[in-house]
């Protein structure tokens, strides 16, 4: 006899299931958190000198493209929203296959 049951034989714990509503919900906020978070730090002000001693022309960067670390930090954040919605529907569509093929 076990200490903590009466008749000897314990019961096995169920795992506690998450709601399948929690994953994709959660992918959503976090997804919308790093868009939020990649545009609200999208100025970024960089000087820039550039000298080209032989064209006689200065240097133009145009096309250039900088991202401040908070905007890089927002789209990781985005990107993580992104791979929870991902692995979520990945499931999803594995469980209802796995369903269908019993």
């Amino acid at each position: 006899m076990g200490d903590n049951s009466t008749s000897g034989e314990q019961q096995p714990r169920k795992p506690a299931r998450i709601p399948g509503v929690v994953l994709p919900i959660a992918g959503l906020l976090v997804l919308l958190v790093g868009c939020l978070v990649a545009w609200l730090k999208r100025n970024t002000y960089i000087g820039w000198f550039a000298y080209a001693p032989l064209s006689n022309q200065p240097f133009s960067g145009t096309g250039m493209a900088f991202l401040s670390p908070g905007t890089q930090a927002g789209l990781a954040i985005a990107v993580v929203g992104l791979l929870l919605l991902a692995f979520w529907a990945g499931y999803r569509l594995g469980r209802r296959n796995g369903a269908e093929s019993r």
